[in-house]
């Protein structure tokens, strides 16, 4: 055959994903529709849409994870409210979508998460959700992993990896969630990750116990306090921080009990003080897991807001500090867009390598997929 008659293989067809995220900060649902590269590897984020949670749903939520107590009854009506949410947000996505949506990356509301238990349990009317909006659904991306024997978390760490990851920079990036985790990305190394300890969770707790106000906006009640360096040992003494990788944690551990303990060990503090030790304590945790060849630190997540956890990260690590947006992602939906990135991945039946990122046993897919009724 004649070479210039011969056929060239068709690029592959790229496919559309929502993905959909709400952490521990309890602060929304993140919603993003996004695209995945002409080869694959990659996805790149096409719309985002921010929804906050009624009242009534946020605090049913938060009453649950904070005390690990509900009713079946009350447990099924809470979920069936948060998936009206999810619903809503999914209408308004399809809407913007130029192609057709291939997979929803549903991760769910988290309640309790137990690694010592093995495992770890998140909310979220998944088939409920299939039938409304006419899309599979991938759900519930975490149990697999530990039914292997792994924590479950951090996942964002392999969409990190994916998006982040350089040839010749080695690379951090840093999601300040509820929860702080941590993913290195060395050229010529497994990427790992882990939980480095509370980010947003306890900062909001105590601003919330003090202001009457979700969250210390731009860290300004943080920043008119001073750290108290006895608190802060105090906290950096739990047994969490010493423990090596690969480990989660979540807010079931970092409580508001755990923080009210510590403090009744201690003279009467000023709240602001208090609120400027916990940011010290989260900038702690990220200067410790990075090593020392870290080139670049790359930020995402709701953390990335409050300036004064910000600077006290910066003035505690030596690399190279950034947020994501310069990855071209927004840091608000880093995580929504590993949910639409892992959901694809769940469709395709891949078997992804977490031993060393959550130390399971053997690779395995992340998800089950639910498929609408057709016709």
């Amino acid at each position: 055959m004649n070479w210039l008659s011969k056929a060239l293989p068709s690029p592959k067809a790229s496919r559309s994903a929502i993905g959909l995220m709400s952490g521990t900060s309890l602060d929304g649902l993140d919603a993003c529709l996004v695209r995945e590269t002409s080869d694959g590897s990659r996805i790149e984020v096409i719309q985002t849409l921010e929804t906050s949670f009624p009242e009534e749903v946020q605090q049913d939520l938060k009453k649950i994870i904070e005390t690990g107590q509900t009713s079946l009854h009350d447990l099924l009506r809470v979920e069936n409210a948060y998936t009206d949410v999810v619903i809503e947000q999914c209408h308004r996505l399809m809407k913007t979508s130029l192609d057709p949506v291939s997979i929803i990356g549903f991760h769910g509301q988290t309640l309790w998460h137990d690694p010592n238990l093995g495992s770890t349990l998140q909310i979220g009317f998944a088939e409920r959700l299939a039938e409304e909006i006419g899309v599979p659904v991938a759900h519930q991306f975490r149990r697999g992993d530990m039914a292997r024997g792994g924590q479950g978390a951090p996942l964002a760490t392999l969409f990190h990896e994916a998006h982040f990851r350089r040839d010749t920079e080695n690379v951090a990036v840093l999601n300040l969630g509820g929860i702080a985790n941590i993913s290195l990305l060395i050229p010529g190394k497994p990427a790992r990750g882990w939980d480095t300890g509370p980010a947003n969770t306890l900062a909001d707790i105590w601003y919330q116990k003090h202001k009457k106000k979700p969250f210390d906006r731009d860290g300004a009640f943080a920043s008119s306090g001073l750290v108290n360096h006895e608190l802060l040992d105090l906290l950096l003494d739990d047994p969490y921080f010493a423990k090596e990788p690969p480990k989660s944690t979540g807010r079931e551990y970092f409580s508001c009990a755990w923080l009210e303990q510590t403090l009744r060990q201690l003279p009467p503090l000023d709240p602001a003080d208090v609120q400027a030790t916990l940011n010290q304590l989260t900038a702690e945790q990220v200067q410790k897991a990075l090593p020392e060849e870290i080139d670049i630190l790359v930020v995402c997540g709701g953390g990335v807001h409050n300036t004064h956890l910000m600077n006290m990260i910066d003035d505690a690590v030596d690399p190279l500090l950034i947020t994501s947006d310069k990855f071209a992602i927004d840091p608000d939906y880093v995580e929504a867009a590993c949910f639409g990135w892992l959901g694809l991945h769940c469709k395709d039946n891949r078997a992804l390598e977490t031993h060393k990122i959550t130390g399971s046993t053997i690779a395995g897919v992340l998800g089950s997929v639910v498929n609408p009724t057709i016709g």
